[in-house]
């Protein structure tokens, strides 16, 4: 059984970002395609939410490695799946 999935607002905030990166340097069709396979990548959470690794810093918030740029960070909660950052893998963890 599938859990909801909710965004932060920091979340859709860096999700307006990168589509709109991506659709000012590459075109609106490749745009669509990321956001399809974000979407395809947002079901997978969804559907086995356990399946992706806990982070050893912060307990309850799991990762996504979506591409080799970002990642979905995201908490699993009673009633909903909380997606809270799609951030990019080289920017420095220490200001997460």
């Amino acid at each position: 059984m599938s859990l909801p999935i909710r965004y932060s607002l920091r979340a859709r905030h860096e999700l307006l970002d990168i589509l709109d990166y991506i659709d000012q340097n590459f075109g609106r069709k490749k745009t669509k395609e990321i956001y399809q396979r974000l979407e395809r990548a947002i079901d997978l959470i969804s559907e086995a939410p356990e399946m992706y690794p806990e982070s050893k810093k912060r307990k309850g918030l799991r990762r996504y490695v979506f591409s080799k740029q970002t990642s979905i960070y995201y908490r699993v909660n009673s009633d909903c799946i909380e997606i809270v950052s799609l951030r990019p893998n080289r920017k420095d963890p220490k200001n997460f």
